[in-house]
């Protein structure tokens, strides 16, 4: 459009300022203004933000608006969302209905609560004239709740969740700010500090979407892991998704690779050890399986992984994965969205497939040695 954004604040050509702030009610207070709350349904202490919003916004001149995908009926903004917060404490008699239905807010609506509320579905912008994506291969790609999560508006319960939205919120940060020593533009973003990479390979052209995590390890014991990139493949071969994975060794100073050899994962291997002679081989079992969620789950009990808070898809991912029972009833199984027993959260096991190189009960002593090559 021809307009360079840049200073703080950003002055556009009216004369608005316009201040970004991150996720801190005390930093955030003292300025007022229109209000703009990006990816409300994922942030933490939504109820502290949302009252100061409520003083920057107190003049009757400003406006407050909320935009976000959704993420789980558990989340703190949910009650704002259905109208459930401001029947809370009225009188029975007081209470009003508010409408949340799909097809009656398509266009806006402004509710009884005074809220103007509006849903934008990925449908509803094909209507609008967007020919940018194939609804048929992303339903294709994306397993029935990941689909109508992500892309048509619809809240995920997180109740039978291994990993909850609770859980997850604690890893998202910003990683711009809070990680001086990424540079993600420069041809080598981490330098030469070591990288862990886990990939869930795709089942091939036309299969499902295939993951993969970078993640940087803990620089020392009991710290935290930072997941650096996070990519999903689609549509390619085994030999092609080989050669992605030799772009990251390239980039990184790759010093693990967990590879799930389930099916095609076997043909990827044994291309990447050509490379990479250190790959670990992953082969799936409900025991391996069960202890790569524990592990993962620990991880993050601890408050050890953090990654971008912008990564919406990859807490998606985690909190796609459900614990069910094989149909003989003896042994457990994990699935996202359909009944395969690997399912679909091809991020989540891709970032497992790298945590799992540190040990269960975490790196000591013990367990770590040391080697100097001179």
């Amino acid at each position: 459009m021809g307009i360079d954004l840049k200073g703080d604040p950003i002055v556009l050509w009216n004369g608005a300022h316009l201040y970004f702030l991150g996720q801190n009610a005390r930093t955030a207070q003292g300025y007022h203004g229109n209000f703009y709350y990006d990816e409300f349904f994922w942030s933490q202490n939504f109820e502290e933000i949302n009252k100061v919003a409520s003083g920057m916004a107190m003049h009757k001149q400003w406006r407050k608006t909320y935009f976000s995908t959704p993420s789980a009926t558990s989340h703190a903004a949910y009650p704002t969302w259905t109208g459930d917060r401001y029947n809370r404490r009225r009188k029975k008699e007081d209470r009003v209905e508010i409408i949340t239905d799909r097809v009656a807010i398509a266009e806006g609506l402004r509710c009884a609560d005074k809220v103007w509320r509006h849903m934008v579905t990925i449908e509803d912008a094909e209507r609008g004239g967007c020919d940018l994506f194939d609804l048929e291969e992303l339903r294709t790609e994306y397993p029935p709740d990941e689909f109508a999560n992500l892309l048509m508006c619809q809240f995920m319960d997180d109740g039978d969740s291994l990993f909850t939205l609770a859980m997850m919120q604690g890893c998202m940060v910003d990683s711009w700010v809070d990680w001086t020593d990424l540079k993600p533009l420069l041809m080598r973003p981490f330098g030469m500090k070591p990288v862990w990479v886990g990939y869930d390979p795709a089942l091939g052209q036309g299969g499902d979407g295939a993951g993969l995590v970078v993640l940087a390890p803990p620089e020392k014991p009991g710290g935290k892991f930072r997941a650096l990139e996070r990519h999903r493949l689609k549509g390619m071969d085994f030999e092609a998704q080989a050669a992605f994975i030799r772009t990251i060794t390239q980039r990184y100073n790759v010093q693990h690779i967990g590879i799930d050899v389930s099916g095609l994962g076997q043909a990827v291997y044994q291309l990447v050890i050509q490379f990479f002679p250190l790959v670990r081989k992953i082969t799936y079992s409900p025991d391996v399986k069960s202890l790569m969620v524990m592990k993962a789950q620990n991880v993050i009990d601890k408050g050890r992984l953090e990654f971008d808070a912008g990564w919406v898809d990859l807490a998606q991912s985690f909190m796609a994965l459900k614990r069910t029972m094989t149909d003989s009833g003896r042994h457990v199984k994990y699935s996202a969205g359909r009944s395969a027993e690997i399912g679909h959260a091809d991020l989540a096991w891709a970032c497992m497939h790298a945590l799992i190189n540190e040990p269960l009960e975490g790196r000591t002593a013990a367990n770590t040695s040391q080697m100097e090559l001179y």
